[in-house]
């Protein structure tokens, strides 16, 4: 299986269409990964479905017929938000999943998100063993009588909303009379978004309502991306706007006069009702986030007496953090809401649900909530690598250079100061290293990084 030009992680496999991502690299992941479900589960029944993008269609068929070659069943979807296929794996009890997404990529992109019989994504270890064993693995095809039998499910989202809402008491959202403005970018938060806001008697308008694929912006969920539904909520009259990425796993909030919070303090809002809705005496506030997720999440869980854990970057990699601390609510600072009562994965319905859930229960603006929120501000910088190799003297060189700053080297290097962090790690794809800086101001946080950059810059590195 080639894999030049394709991003390659346990969530899965991105690239481009009709360069590095080709029907005949779907058809032979999907034959390889379906066979490894097989044989680790002895279950043959498998979900598929994905987002909205043109190329669905083509690589869904590819994928549908690699799987049937191999003998899995497959419970056909169709295109659903990526947490979607997450419960009608449970629903269905199937061996696992494959989401036809390229997440918040451009429309160039897609790929095929895997997941497991527990309803989440491959762990590292998983990925691994599956991706070495069968990269060049020749896997037996099925004869005629023994190929997988095809049907389709096409209740799944309003199964998954009804999941949700059984699991939620959302009585307080219903009684608020709360309209909100909603982008789902043509993605499918279109499908999936209008029926859960109208079971939960909520007023909303729809940015890019038709769930074609045809992104009206670039999906990721960025403040520069979002212009259109910041200048909606402040000419019109919305107690909260949401913005959803394509395949509808992430939520980020904006204010109702059209502050745009920033996807960590969009975490930071759901889980600070999550943990504020629990009782007083509840034995378990542990809350679980990535390494370079904002500081905001530590002050809220100190609001609450909750205490954080962190987790490597990576949704499996923090679903794993939620099962080892037994978690009650966790996520990503790109706006990804995990809350294990409802499944193993970001959840953007999860998110609006909660958010909504806030806002009526403190009947207080969204601006006036996070007005009360620490101030956090965070930069990303990127450092060239002469090769990928390069990345591990780097660290050490780093650590020995903050020897007596508290340190955690899960995942590259994080520093923790007085005021503020910085996260350094390098990346899975290319030889640069990935550097995070977050302090109480800009000015702060950009001293961190040139005292990083300098360090990098140094002879004797």
């Amino acid at each position: 299986m080639s894999t030049k030009h394709l991003m390659i992680s346990a969530s899965g496999i991105r690239g481009i269409v009709g360069e590095s991502l080709t029907p005949k690299l779907a058809l032979d992941l999907a034959q390889r990964f379906g066979h490894y479900l097989i044989q680790k589960t002895n279950n043959t029944r498998i979900i598929i479905g994905g987002d909205t993008r043109t190329s669905y269609k083509m690589l869904t068929d590819a994928v549908v017929s690699g799987l049937l070659s191999v003998g899995c069943d497959v419970i056909d979807i169709g295109q659903i938000p990526t947490p979607t296929a997450q419960q009608m794996i449970r629903h269905h009890r199937a061996a696992g999943a494959i989401v036809i997404t390229a997440s918040h990529n451009p429309a160039i992109w897609n790929g095929l998100k895997l997941m497991n019989e527990d309803a989440g994504f491959l762990s590292a270890s998983e990925f691994d063993s599956f991706y070495s064993q069968y990269k060049d693995k020749e896997i037996p095809q099925k004869a005629f009588s023994e190929l997988g039998a095809y049907q389709k499910d096409e209740n799944a989202i309003e199964n998954h909303i009804n999941y949700i809402l059984d699991r939620i008491d959302t009585t307080v959202i219903k009684e608020a009379k709360i309209s909100i403005l909603v982008d789902v970018n043509n993605g499918t938060g279109a499908l999936a978004t209008p029926p859960l806001l109208d079971k939960l008697g909520v007023n909303y308008t729809l940015l890019g309502p038709s769930p074609n694929g045809l992104f009206e912006h670039t999906p990721e969920p960025t403040k520069e991306n979002l212009q259109s539904l910041i200048k909606g909520l402040k000419e019109g009259h919305f107690d909260a706007g949401f913005a959803q990425d394509p395949d509808a796993d992430r939520l980020v909030i904006v204010a109702e006069n059209g502050d745009y919070i920033g996807e960590d303090y969009s975490l930071a809002y759901c889980l600070d009702y999550v943990l504020g809705s629990l009782e007083a005496n509840t034995p378990n506030k542990q809350v679980a986030v990535n390494l370079s997720t904002s500081a905001v999440i530590a002050d809220i869980c100190s609001k609450h007496g909750s205490m954080i854990h962190y987790s490597k970057i990576g949704e499996p990699n923090v679903v794993e953090k939620i099962k080892e601390t037994d978690a009650v609510v966790g996520g990503e600072g790109n706006g990804g809401v995990i809350y294990p009562k409802i499944g193993w994965g970001r959840d953007s319905l999860v998110g609006i649900t909660l958010a909504l859930c806030h806002l009526a229960t403190t009947k207080k603006t969204i601006s006036e909530t996070v007005s009360r929120y620490p101030k956090w501000v965070m930069l990303r910088e990127r450092m060239a690598l002469s090769s990928k190799e390069d990345a591990r003297p780097f660290l050490e060189r780093l650590s020995k250079e903050y020897k007596d700053t508290k340190q955690d080297t899960q995942d590259g290097l994080k520093l923790y100061f007085d005021d503020g962090w910085v996260h350094i790690r390098p990346s899975n794809t290319e030889p640069i290293l990935r550097l995070f800086a977050e302090a109480g101001t800009k000015e702060q946080a950009k001293a961190y990084c040139e005292a990083i950059q300098a360090v990098l810059k140094s002879p004797s590195c």
